[in-house]
């Protein structure tokens, strides 16, 4: 069963400043309705990363659903597939571009039978004979 929204305790079970989070307000409701990077807004508040950030956009999802998150197994959630775990998730991606750097093409196009074959041929009578006597 769902709780309904308590500010004061959910501050206390957050551990967050509600004078941090007043500050960081405008940011998050800028990250919940725009798809746009404001990691320096949130830099000089101390919000560098999505473990910092969260326990301020679970407050900001319960104030607007009124709904109260739980302590699961790995922190506050509204319950995993929930709506608003959804809302916090997407609003954390967009407050940090959850991006994916593609992936460098590889530039080793060599065959490698023509690089041994190459290698052999720079070996010496002697190594060539002991690597024909290993094979």
């Amino acid at each position: 069963m769902k709780k309904s929204f308590n500010a004061k305790n959910l501050v206390n079970t957050l551990a967050i400043s509600t004078k941090v989070y007043e500050a960081a307000l405008p940011s998050i409701q800028l990250a919940d309705g725009l798809s746009v990077s404001i990691l320096e807004k949130l830099l000089p508040l101390g919000i560098c990363d999505k473990a910092t950030a969260r326990p301020f956009v679970v407050y900001y999802v319960a104030e607007k659903s009124d709904l109260m998150p739980y302590e699961g197994q790995r922190g506050i959630t509204f319950g995993y597939g929930t709506t608003e775990e959804r809302r916090v998730t997407r609003i954390l991606s967009k407050m940090f571009d959850d991006t994916v750097a593609p992936k460098p093409k590889t530039a080793n196009k060599t065959d490698k039978v023509a690089a041994l074959v190459k290698k052999y041929g720079e070996l010496t009578a002697a190594e060539k004979r002991r690597f024909l006597a290993n094979i």
